[in-house]
């Protein structure tokens, strides 16, 4: 039958930017313009009620561009669900089927699978998100309205810059993602998304931690510190106060305000090697969650993917040849 192709392409799991085993499978029917797409996966462990992207991918310069195809919520130890694009148009990016190297599925809860079907491999640190790049009128709009801005405005504007974006992150850098970086980090609730101080260790434009100056000026007056976890100081210089030891069970209160980030797997990787997770605050008062790890682009990459985007080292974690420390998000408590 003229225009129509039919294949199953057999799906399997990335642990540590590694292939596992295989967890199942996706159908692909594309029949003249109608292209449907079947996903039947089986993972152990797998949580309920976390949202799975589905991607399909074409490689340039190196890295995987991934095309978003749809959306849907994972079952039990299982990922099922069926999504429609246009054959010639996937995901409404100007691509066609064929040209595809392969599909990828993304959860929330820090899976990664993928397929290939270009006989190349799959390296999930290559990947990043394609995005329709902005037009004219959309960019003259947004300039129009930054104009109109107050000068309040215009003062928390540049302050919200200083976050890490698509032009402060080399794309180059062994091939991380900068779009997908920029992406995973715009997720984290906007108030919580803090600038650091100079006195707070950060990831730099060249991609090292380094350290600021001290904040000049009074420390204003802080409210109460939770019950929950250990008195600890990790830091020793002052800068942040009020440290605790906490487990993830100790974060229930704090998944309330902040969306249930305690049991993914960034943040269960840094505890199941550490035995601890960090609650502090800086001299503003405001509250940072910490992930212990060390610092290494493969690790910075997975940090921001899951919205802990600054690092602060720490003589406390120790790790033989690199730098130790913690991976932190600002918080609401």
């Amino acid at each position: 039958m003229a225009g129509y192709q039919r294949f199953v392409a057999y799906v399997y799991e990335y642990r540590k930017g590694k292939k596992d085993s295989s967890s199942g499978y996706v159908r692909v029917e594309a029949r003249d313009r109608r292209c449907l797409i079947e996903v039947h996966l089986r993972c152990v462990g797998l949580e309920p009620g976390s949202r799975c992207r589905v991607y399909g991918f074409v490689r340039r310069e190196g890295l995987m561009d991934g095309i978003l195809i749809g959306s849907c919520v994972t079952g039990r130890e299982q990922i099922e669900c069926v999504l429609e694009t246009e054959t010639e148009n996937i995901g409404n990016m100007g691509k066609n089927l064929r040209d595809l190297g392969g599909m990828l599925l993304i959860s929330d809860a820090g899976g990664f699978w993928g397929t290939e079907w270009d006989d190349q491999s799959i390296r999930p640190e290559n990947f990043r998100e394609w995005k329709k790049e902005k037009t004219e009128l959309q960019k003259k709009s947004e300039k129009t309205g930054i104009e109109k801005a107050g000068a309040e405005d215009q003062k928390n504007q540049k302050e919200a810059d200083k976050i890490m974006t698509v032009e402060e992150v080399p794309e180059e850098e062994e091939g991380i993602s900068a779009r997908m970086i920029n992406q995973e980090a715009k997720k984290v609730p906007q108030e919580d998304r803090v600038v650091p101080e100079e006195n707070e260790l950060e990831v730099s434009e060249a991609g090292h931690p380094h350290l600021g100056h001290p904040h000049p000026g009074p420390r204003p007056p802080r409210p109460p510190h939770p019950a929950p976890g250990i008195p600890y100081d990790p830091f020793n210089d002052g800068q942040f106060t009020d440290c605790r030891k906490i487990k993830p069970s100790d974060c229930g209160t704090l998944c309330r305000k902040n969306g249930c980030f305690c049991n993914n797997r960034f943040v269960m990787y840094g505890y199941q090697n550490f035995g601890h997770l960090l609650l502090c605050r800086n001299h503003r008062g405001q509250y940072i969650l910490g992930v212990p790890g060390s610092y290494s682009q493969q690790e910075r990459f997975m940090a921001n993917m899951f919205g802990f985007p600054y690092f602060r080292e720490s003589p406390e974690i120790h790790i033989p040849g690199g730098k130790g420390g913690y991976w932190y998000c600002f918080i609401n408590v």
